[in-house]
Parts: C-alpha cells; sequence; structure tokens
C-alpha cells in the first residue's frame, strides 16, 4: 500500500510543474507618475426602470354626511350668533366673614387731686400740662378738651398729632415714653367722645424731651395740619413729621 501512495505522488504534481513551466511571463508595472496611470473609465449607475400602471388613485370618503338639499330660491346660512358668547360666571362659595364692632373709646374719669390744665396755643392748638409722674386729668381739663374737639369736627380735612413728653426721677428712658403713650391715649379717647375719627388722630409717645427743649417737660400738644395731597409713591405724603 505505501509503495502505491509513493509511486502517485510524482504523478499528481507533474501536470502542476508543467503548468508553472510553459505560462506566460508577468511583468509588474510600478510608476509613481500619477498621470501615466490608466485612467478607469467612470462608472455608470444602473438606470432605473419605472413601471406605469393604470391602477387608479385611492381615494379618501369623508365621514362627515352630507348637507340635506337646499329648496331652489333660498340660500342656507350656518346659524352663528350674531354676539359674543356670554362669559361663564362661577359664584364663589359663601364664606362667612366675622364682623368686629369698632372698640369704643375708654372712659376717662376725673382725677380730683390732680393740678391739670389746657392752655390754647397758636395755630388753634391746644397744650394739656400734667402733674410730673401722673397720667391723671381733672374735670376742667377734660372739659376743654371735648370743647376743642367739638371746634375741630366739622373740619374733615384737618389731622390731629398728639406729642407726649413726660419725665420721672431716674435715667431709666422706658418709664417716660410709657407715662407720655398714656397720657396721648387718654386724650386720645377725650378727642373720639368728642366727634372725631380715629383716623384724625396721631398719637406720638415722645417721652423724655431733650435737653434743649424749654418747654414743660410733662405735657401734651395737641397740633392740628391739614392732611397731606394722596400721592402714589408711600414714601411721599401721609407721613407724620
Amino acid at each position: 500500500m505505501k509503495k502505491r501512495q509513493a509511486s502517485l505522488s510524482p504523478l499528481l504534481f507533474t501536470p502542476f510543474l508543467a503548468g508553472l513551466l510553459y505560462a506566460p511571463a508577468v511583468q509588474a508595472q510600478v510608476s509613481t507618475n500619477l498621470d501615466a496611470l490608466p485612467k478607469a473609465a467612470p462608472a455608470q449607475r444602473p438606470q432605473q426602470t419605472v413601471r406605469h400602471t393604470s391602477q387608479p388613485a385611492p381615494t379618501h370618503h369623508d365621514s362627515t354626511p352630507p348637507l340635506p338639499p337646499v329648496p331652489s330660491g333660498y340660500t342656507q346660512v350656518p346659524a352663528i350668533s350674531a354676539g359674543a358668547p356670554k362669559p361663564t360666571v362661577i359664584t364663589p362659595p359663601p364664606f362667612p366673614v366675622v364682623l368686629h364692632p369698632p372698640v369704643p373709646a375708654a372712659d376717662v374719669q376725673p382725677a380730683k387731686d390732680s393740678h391739670s390744665r389746657a392752655e390754647a396755643q397758636q395755630s388753634d392748638s391746644l397744650r394739656i400740662l400734667f402733674d410730673t409722674n401722673s397720667t391723671g386729668m381733672n374735670a376742667t381739663t377734660i372739659d376743654a378738651i371735648r370743647h376743642y374737639a367739638e371746634a375741630m369736627a366739622p373740619k374733615v380735612n384737618t389731622r390731629l398729632i398728639l406729642r407726649s413728653y413726660a419725665t420721672t426721677p431716674g435715667s431709666d428712658i422706658s418709664a417716660p415714653r410709657r407715662i407720655s403713650l398714656s397720657r396721648a391715649l387718654a386724650v386720645r379717647s377725650l378727642l373720639i367722645q368728642g366727634g372725631i375719627a380715629t383716623t384724625r388722630i396721631y398719637p406720638i409717645a415722645q417721652g423724655r424731651p431733650d435737653s434743649t427743649d424749654t418747654a414743660p417737660a410733662d405735657r401734651l400738644d395737641i397740633l392740628p395740619e391739614a392732611n397731606p395731597a394722596p400721592s402714589e409713591s408711600p414714601e411721599k405724603g401721609n407721613t407724620i413729621p
């Protein structure tokens, strides 16, 4: 068996070697000049054939039903309102609002042991003098303040500034302010009882007066002044000096 395979090997390679010996010689052409190389023919795009069919184009069917026929001599006009539609008004649910009555002015009772007095000043102003470290007023002073309020009530365009001062022994700065505030609130109540609206009264508790102030230390000055003109800016107008 081995001798037979050895004898067949030369027979198989003999045609292959003969083809190599008799094949023409191939020479490779190498050039660095690109213009000398043969140019290939431009590639042609394949032509697309268009086939025409005799099938009809698809039709779209409208789902809207046709309008009924209009009789001869009439023109059909769509029913359109001449005016704009009315806006829908949504009524909010009722919400209970609790209204509180205005707080009445405090009742000011005269103090029998008070030495207070009222003094008329220039420009319709009034000065009330108090005892030191006291807020009480006697009946004469109370009546003078009420008469003053009745005279100023019709002047609706005039507001009243209440500048209150007070002194107390020691260096405490809060005690004079508290006393001056109590005096201003008492005079405010008397003005309200005399017919002056609360929106026209501006109490100011100054407390202890300045060292350069030569007026009596325990006093309250009612200073009338005209209401300022209305202003759009909150920083201008409607301010108290």
